[in-house]
């Protein structure tokens, strides 16, 4: 079997033996093809470009720091995986700190917990929905959850008529919307 025959998960494994040894020429080559892996992964899964390379160089780095000493009784990929979930996760609590509509759990009694699950569902749909809009819908969210007002919007789509910007941006709410209702049924 040639090498570029081989499944990628022999070659892994291979490339893992060689660079946990000390091998630099293995190591540069495990983490090339972790790196577009990650990025690709990140990118699907958070819709703010520098948000999904802040995440997967984040994952990179904790995996680099620990992949020489780490059991992998599963193999190395679930563990990168396993380990990008975990900035996942915690990418995703910062954002929900920062959040304005959702309040600290902390400040919250005992009898406002329905409160703050449907807040988190909320959330989620957001998510999802801001994932699936369309590139001009994310650019019109990322101005109006920046604070921008309709100058700051005709001023993000130049050379647009402000009609053109104006129904834009109605479509947008308009889609997010209708998608929160679809899926709150």
């Amino acid at each position: 079997m040639h090498r570029s025959d081989e499944p990628i998960s022999i070659l892994q494994d291979e490339l893992l033996t060689r660079a946990r040894s000390g091998d630099l020429l293995a190591e540069n080559e495990l983490f090339e093809r972790l790196s577009a892996r990650i990025r690709a992964l990140a990118k699907k899964r958070v819709w703010d470009p520098q948000a999904a390379e802040d995440l997967a160089q984040e994952t990179l780095k904790t995996v680099f720091e620990k992949y020489r000493d780490v059991e992998l009784p599963r193999g190395l990929l679930p563990w990168v995986f396993m380990v990008f979930h975990h900035k996942m996760g915690n990418y995703l609590k910062r954002e929900r700190t920062r959040s304005r509509e959702v309040q600290s759990l902390d400040d919250r009694s005992a009898s406002s917990e329905d409160e703050a699950i449907q807040g988190f569902e909320i959330w989620e749909r957001l998510e999802k929905a801001l994932r699936l809009a369309s590139p001009d819908c994310r650019t019109v969210f990322r101005v109006l959850l920046s604070g921008g007002d309709r100058t700051a919007m005709l001023a993000t789509f130049p050379g647009d008529p402000e009609g053109t910007v104006d129904s834009r941006v109605s479509r947008c709410r308009k889609r997010l919307l209708d998608y929160l209702e679809e899926t709150t049924r």
